[in-house]
Formats: C-alpha cells, structure tokens, sequence
C-alpha cells in the first residue's frame, strides 16, 4: 500500500501525452510532402527551393526524433531512424541549380533509368510542349515533374529534364542526347535555341544547360 501512496507523491515527468507530437509530426510530414510536389522552379525565387526544403525536412525529421525519444523501444530504432531520415533527405533534396554536377554524380543511377525509358521510346514520345510526367519515382529529377522533348538527332529524341524555368521563357536544366551531341544541334528548352554542345557535359549522353541568371557554361 505504502509503495502506492510513494509512486502517487512521485512529481511526474513533464511533457505529459505525445499525442501533440504525433499531431505536429503528421502536420509537418504533409507539408513536407507538399513542398517536395510543388517545387519553386521559377527565377529568382527558384534560390528558395533548397532552404524551403531543408527546413522541412529538418521540422519533420526533429519532431520525428522527439517523439521517438519519448517512445520506449529498442536502443537500436532511434539511430536507424535518424540514418533513414538522413539518407531520405539528402535523395529527395534538389541542389542541381546551384551544383548540377554533384547532383547529377548523387543521382546517376536515377538518370539511367530515364536514359534507358528514353531508348525504349516509354519517354520521349510525348507530343505536349512541356512533355508527360515522369514515373512517380523519377519524378523528383524535373522542376516540373516532366521530361519534354526539346529537339532531335538522327531521328531520336532529346529530352529535357527542366530545374528551373524563366519568366515567362527560358528554362534550364539536364538534357539527355542519345550519341554525341553535333555542333549544330539546337534545342528549345522553352525560349531562345540554345546549343548542346555549349553546356555542361556530365557524361553517358547528359548535358546541363544553361545556369539561371546566364551563370557560365562550359566543362
């Protein structure tokens, strides 16, 4: 009896239920997830898509960690927890406008797939100015969500992968071209003709063309 009345005299521990927790983590998880579908994509404010997508990640990922701090478990969930979170952010942020090249060397296998739907003909086909939706797990590679097809050589398709778009014309971003690009290849990537041969050459047929805000070009 005694060692009831002692436990009921104990002060208890702050911070009560976790239902608060679990209510503000699902809250950030879905405006995480809205975030990640709707991508700043246009210039000058495309420079807050990175930070607006870290700080959701960061919101959600913390109050993930909190309520896992406050759920006893195993000792091992909690640092697989924080290594998948981690891992997860760093696959599904987008830092291409500022380093395309570390963003295409992250995501090569990514870029692959699209390389190979693209020689099959399932990319590439579209006849829509800002081209069909990419599958829903490739999708994160393109600004729009879209690959379009913004020229051809020797009867193939060049298809682009937009990261950012002008107002109202132009864009940038990764081009895929099926043999080695020729000098006099010119694609329309939604504004003035722009060479291939004269972006950035990432290897395996992709190209980065321009940087926003006429940045250099060039290897």
């Amino acid at each position: 009896m005694w060692e009831r009345e002692l436990a009921a005299a104990e002060p208890r521990r702050p911070g009560g239920s976790p239902v608060a927790l679990w209510v503000c983590a699902g809250l950030a998880w879905l405006v995480l997830a809205c975030v990640g579908t709707v991508r700043v994509s246009t210039v000058p404010f495309v420079f807050l898509d990175l930070p607006m997508q870290l700080a959701g990640w960061l919101l959600a990922g913390g109050l993930t960690v909190a309520l896992l701090r406050r759920i006893r478990g195993r000792r091992w969930v909690l640092p697989v927890t924080v290594a998948v979170l981690v891992a997860a952010c760093f696959h599904s942020v987008s830092w291409s406008v500022f380093e395309p090249r570390s963003y295409y060397a992250a995501h090569r296998y990514a870029f692959a797939m699209v390389a190979a739907d693209v020689r099959d003909g399932s990319i590439g086909a579209s006849t829509e100015y800002y081209g069909d939706f990419l599958p829903w797990y490739l999708h994160g590679l393109s600004a729009t969500g879209r690959a379009a097809v913004v020229g051809q050589q020797h009867g193939r398709p060049v298809v682009f992968l937009p990261q950012w778009l002008g107002m109202p014309d132009d864009a940038g971003g990764y081009v895929y071209v099926q043999a080695r690009p020729a000098p006099d290849l010119l694609v329309d990537l939604f504004g003035e003709p722009l060479a291939v041969d004269d972006g950035l050459d990432l290897g395996d047929g992709w190209w980065y063309l321009p940087a926003p805000a006429g940045g250099q070009r060039g290897a």
